[in-house]
């Protein structure tokens, strides 16, 4: 009887060392069919044209090929910040494997040349040397070496005094840090160095009252004084 039970035991022993075996390859199957399963397989952008969306998927696919999981959203918002022309975006991973990039282009709103080379204004408050020429070309045109804030700050006094933006067809921005605005009517603004605040709020009483209108300079560079002109 004693040797049926020892083989018994040995039964039973090896029976778990089998299962104990197959569970283990088991495991490791599964771990590496869940890895392969969350990695990144298809990058889908939108928003754009054909052309920019493929740029942009191709500016992305070192992503193919890792955990989705693991993604960093701080590594891709990084990546499309860099791209001038885009004005908002939303990254989504679709589980398991896909990453999905919703694109909004920015409003172009002005043109100028730096060290010649022809750049755009973005209202994203970027330069933006486009990759395609836009269909529409009828842009104010900026000249001066200035920064970009300095635009949009003037930008913001016309607008809270609702001037008409669209009718300005030039900026001058001068080394002084001034600037000088052409309309589309021929008319010339010269704006002060300081104080454009003030000096904006009295041209909007001006041209809204229509005061010397004949005129095509209005001069606003010394406080508290407007030099009409016809030169």
């Amino acid at each position: 009887m004693m040797p049926q039970s020892i083989d018994s035991k040995l039964n039973i022993f090896f029976y778990i060392v089998i299962f104990f075996f197959l569970s283990t390859i088991n495991n490791i199957s599964w771990n590496n069919n869940k890895e392969s399963y969350l990695k990144v397989k298809k990058i889908q952008v939108n928003g754009l044209n054909n052309d920019l969306n493929l740029k942009i998927k191709k500016k992305l696919e070192y992503l193919i090929g890792k955990n989705i999981f693991f993604l960093s959203q701080k590594d891709i918002e990084k990546e499309l910040n860099s791209i001038s022309y885009i004005e908002n975006y939303k990254v989504s991973k679709l589980f398991p494997s896909k990453v999905k990039i919703d694109l909004n282009k920015t409003q172009l709103i002005a043109m100028t040349y730096k060290n010649n080379e022809k750049l755009y204004i973005g209202k994203n408050k970027k330069f933006i040397n486009f990759i395609e020429e836009p269909i529409d070309n009828n842009f104010p045109l900026i000249f001066g070496n200035f920064e970009i804030k300095e635009f949009f700050d003037l930008r913001y006094y016309f607008k809270k005094y609702k001037f008409d933006i669209e009718q300005i067809q030039e900026y001058y921005y001068f080394p002084s840090k001034r600037w000088d605005i052409k309309l589309k009517n021929g008319m010339i603004i010269k704006l002060p160095i300081e104080n454009i605040d003030n000096a904006l709020k009295v041209l909007a009483k001006i041209l809204s009252e229509n005061i010397r209108g004949q005129n095509k300079i209005i001069d606003l560079r010394v406080t508290n004084q407007i030099i009409f002109s016809n030169e």
